[in-house]
């Protein structure tokens, strides 16, 4: 079976490997390397037959820039970077779009949702909400990087919660993980360490293309905020987003639904105090049904009270029942 050069990025390994290279003469055999810087310019033709094969996709290369959690540009600590870095779209500066994702894209949605909860979104001129979308992330190789390299230095330097070996595993371990301390501390970085703890800021991070040592480009979002009781209701608009990107949606779409998402939660979660919105059957409608219940038995009773006392009466004077007749007939 004949088959097309490998392009870049793709490993092959195999058992057996033949090269046959045709110019106008009789195919010879030859290695690749020592015939294409002699014959390569007049080449007419290069077939390359493989037996007994297979293949395997390398990772992701690697597209700048990408940053450890523990420096990411700070619009905080390092203003002038976090502009020169993420300061692609100049009506947006909550938005850090390493990769350009949202250029040459109409955000005009974007801007209207973000104009629908703007209350919501500043507090003293200042942003509560945060947007970084990245194409790929990098994740550390070993636990021993974690512990060593200058890089993740701030992941042990938390005062609301701190971060044991099992984290660390779980960093290099699993994914989801990653992803989860990797927000957490570029949100402390975003908006400050004394801001974390219990405040209602959030931080969005939009992944495109997963991690680079992931072949399988999986994108990921994930949302942290300093509120306990706010996450619970971000799980679901993780998922949405999550599956908007799946689908195939332009980013800009992407974007303007999570913004609009997580404004209505901010809206809901202030209005309750917090609380949590009860979706069960509201108050006044139990109450309704208690009274239509009361209502039947007051009847029923009353319907009981007065054949018994029909009956009684009938039968002290001695009249005789017709067999036919009903309750209701005897009750009038």
């Amino acid at each position: 079976m004949w088959r097309p050069i490998l392009d870049e990025g793709v490993v092959l390994t195999t058992q057996k490997l033949q090269l046959f290279i045709w110019t106008s003469g009789p195919p010879r055999d030859g290695l690749l390397m020592n015939f294409l810087p002699r014959h390569g310019a007049g080449l007419p033709a290069l077939l390359l037959w493989i037996s007994s094969t297979s293949f395997c996709q390398a990772g992701q290369a690697p597209v700048p820039p990408i940053y450890s959690p523990c420096n990411f540009p700070s619009p905080l600590h390092e203003p002038n970077l976090f502009r020169t870095v993420c300061s692609a779209l100049p009506k947006f500066p909550f938005i850090c779009d390493l990769h350009h994702q949202l250029a040459y894209t109409n955000t005009a949605g974007i801007e209207k949702a973000f104009l629908r909860y703007h209350s919501l979104f500043t507090d003293r001129n200042r942003s509560t909400i945060g947007v970084i979308i990245a194409k790929q992330l990098e994740a550390p190789s070993s636990a021993t990087d974690v512990f060593k390299n200058a890089e993740y230095t701030c992941l042990f330097e938390n005062e609301c919660n701190q971060v044991d070996a099992e984290v660390v595993s779980g960093i290099v371990t699993n994914v989801k993980t990653f992803y989860k301390v990797y927000t957490w501390k570029v949100y402390e970085r975003w908006f400050g360490t004394t801001e974390s703890c219990g405040k209602t800021n959030l931080l969005a991070l939009v992944v495109v293309d997963g991690l680079i040592n992931d072949a399988r480009k999986i994108p990921y979002v994930r949302i942290h905020t300093g509120s306990s009781r706010l996450r619970s209701s971000l799980s679901n608009i993780q998922s949405e987003v999550n599956n908007a990107l799946v689908q195939g949606w332009p980013m800009a779409k992407v974007i303007e639904d999570l913004i609009d998402d997580v404004g209505y939660a901010l809206k809901e979660f202030y209005e309750l105090n917090g609380e949590t919105r009860d979706h069960s059957v509201p108050i006044w409608a139990r109450h309704v049904f208690l009274l239509c219940l009361a209502l039947v038995v007051t009847a029923l009773l009353v319907e009981w009270y007065i054949v018994r006392r029909k009956l009684g009466v009938q039968k002290s004077g001695s009249i005789k029942i017709a067999s036919g007749k009903s309750k209701t007939h005897l009750m009038f």
